[in-house]
Parts: structure tokens; C-alpha cells; sequence
């Protein structure tokens, strides 16, 4: 079975970098590239993925929008899996992410993900309908 991605990041070099290691595996198919929330919740109306894996901070604010995607998306995508890849170390994000349940939810810090493997994993395990949370 492929895995649909659809990848939030407003960050070309990130973004780029995503795509290119992910789109390297037979079990995951990038589905669309979005660089801000509008753009975003667009790409999972058209696409349906299984899997969103978003910055959680882009435009329009630059403040949460990666976790105010991940709320919408509970309520009118709730078997969607939606990971969160911050460089800020916040409890407050994560808590915030989990409010509605640990289900098919990732929170990871960039500077942590050692390996493309950890990455990949936790888009295995989010859609799997797992959690993953840097610790």
C-alpha cells in the first residue's frame, strides 16, 4: 500500500529536502506541496492524503499553523494522520496538537530527526494510526 503525503513547509530548502527523501521510498507518494495554510487545506480537499506532514509555523501569521490545521483536519479529516515538524522545543505546541486525542498525531523537532528512517517511520506509524512525539 502507498501512503499519500501531502507536505506543508513554507521553507524551499526543507520542503525540497522532504520530498527528496520521502519521494525515495516505494511506499510513499508526495501528493502536494503547499507553502501556507490556505494552500494546505486546498491541497487535502483535493487530494484526501493519508498523511499530512506540516511545518508549525508558516504564512499567513507565522505563529500556529500547522497545529490549526491539525484541529481542522480532526474534526473534517479525522482518519487523516497529520505530522508536526517544529525547531521549536514547546510543550505548549504539543499539548495543543493532542488536545483532541494522540491518534494518527506526530509532534517532531527537526534538529532531532537524525535519519530520513525516523522520518519515515513516523509517517508509517501516523498512518498506521500510532502517535509519535519527540521525547
Amino acid at each position: 500500500m502507498v501512503i499519500k503525503v501531502v507536505v506543508a513547509e513554507d521553507s524551499l530548502l526543507v520542503r525540497a529536502g522532504i520530498v527528496k527523501l520521502l519521494g525515495a521510498y516505494e511506499d510513499v507518494a508526495i501528493d502536494a506541496l503547499c507553502v501556507d495554510l490556505p494552500e494546505l487545506l486546498a491541497a487535502v480537499q483535493a487530494s484526501e492524503p493519508d498523511v499530512v506532514l506540516t511545518d508549525i509555523r508558516m504564512p499567513p501569521t507565522g505563529t500556529d499553523e500547522g497545529i490549526r490545521a491539525a484541529a481542522v483536519l480532526s474534526t473534517s479529516h479525522p482518519s487523516m494522520g497529520v505530522i508536526v515538524l517544529s525547531q521549536y522545543v514547546s510543550p505548549a505546541y504539543a499539548v495543543a496538537l493532542l488536545a483532541g486525542g494522540s491518534s494518527r498525531r506526530g509532534y517532531l523537532l527537526k534538529d532531532r530527526v537524525a535519519a530520513v528512517d525516523d522520518l519515515l517511520d513516523a509517517v508509517r506509524v501516523v498512518f498506521a494510526g500510532g502517535a509519535v512525539i519527540d521525547p
